[in-house]
């Protein structure tokens, strides 16, 4: 019998220097963070159990965290593909070198408009595109360094401008890909179905229908024409479904989390998804034991009876499915 196959994800911490309008990390206030290098290295250890498919480094913004990169050398010495997610804003030309250096399989950025007013006023930080393409241009100009990726988080504040952005990535030679995501229900906020239709988030949402139908079937027709857009067809079309309609479940068959993706947050507490609670802890038990546990188990019976639209389901961990 074969062995399961596991993207691992580790969130190395929940804190972010940026103000961002689609989350609200920043207002989670100082937190504990038990995971150390030793133990992240262990961790990867026992990766060996497993078929591993990755390991995204997350948090927060995981290039706050001190080891970070001594993290991404070490799953590079695995021979592991290693992903790293950040807002760019921290990477001068010295830092770029580091991440060079460390192994780092794929870096992603995120930039949500090519014009500087729009990127910034989402990020809450004046002056943070243009750190974005400084950064994408140390880290290119020491070559041979990780792919760089551009994620883009679909909202009505840059609605207009995504197929501008769109057509400049396509013809930047030192962004490999662009990823787009649907706008989420902020993080670090109260679970609520209707979060879309509240006051504090109505300017996130993009309430013109035939606009957002337009602009995603004319991303999806650049990405027929061969541009680097790194979302499936169907991921695309899911996006257009989910803004028409955002209370309708986006598949048409169960979820497919908890099957190939586990995710240990800052305290070493493990979810297969975070609507449901945690099946184990890497401080009390291995991965191995955590992933065939009744916990996981009985966590991955509510995911399949789940019928919710979530950031991992639609945005991070989407599948295509037989109809």
């Amino acid at each position: 019998m074969g062995k399961d196959k596991m993207e691992l994800s580790l969130s190395l911490n929940n804190t972010c220097n940026l103000r961002c309008r689609m989350c609200r990390i920043w207002n989670s206030g100082e937190e504990e963070n038990k995971l150390t290098l030793e133990k992240c290295r262990g961790v990867i250890d026992e990766l060996g159990a497993f078929e591993v498919k990755g390991v995204r480094l997350s948090g927060g913004d995981p290039l706050l965290v001190p080891w970070v990169l001594d993290l991404a050398g070490y799953i590079n010495k695995k021979k592991y593909h290693s992903c790293a997610t950040t807002n760019g804003s921290m990477i001068n030309e010295a830092y770029a070198l580091k991440i060079v250096s460390s192994g780092l399989s794929n870096l992603n950025i995120s930039l949500d408009s090519y014009t500087p007013g729009i990127h910034d006023t989402i990020r809450g930080l004046p002056g943070g595109r243009d750190r974005i393409m400084d950064a994408i241009g140390h880290i290119a100009k020491k070559g041979s360094g990780p792919e760089i990726g551009i994620n883009t988080v679909i909202s009505n504040f840059n609605l207009d401008d995504l197929l501008i952005l769109a057509d400049a990535i396509q013809d930047d030679k030192r962004i490999n890909h662009l990823y787009f995501m649907a706008i989420m229900q902020p993080f670090n906020t109260p679970p609520d179905k209707g979060w879309f239709l509240k006051e504090d988030f109505r300017g996130l949402w993009p309430e013109d229908k035939d606009k957002v139908r337009y602009v995603i079937n004319e991303l999806i027709a650049r990405k027929k024409s061969g541009y680097k857009i790194n979302n499936s067809f169907a991921q695309l079309r899911a996006f257009v479904d989910y803004f028409l309609d955002p209370l309708h479940f986006a598949r048409k068959n169960t979820c497919n989390l908890g099957k190939e993706v586990m995710e240990v947050n800052q305290m070493g507490d493990v979810f297969l998804c975070h609507l449901y609670e945690s099946i184990g802890n890497v401080f009390q038990d291995s991965l191995s034991n955590i992933w065939g546990s009744e916990k996981a188990r009985l966590v991955r019976d509510k995911i399949n009876r789940c019928s919710q639209n979530c950031n991992l389901l639609i945005n991070c961990y989407f599948e295509e499915e037989d109809v």
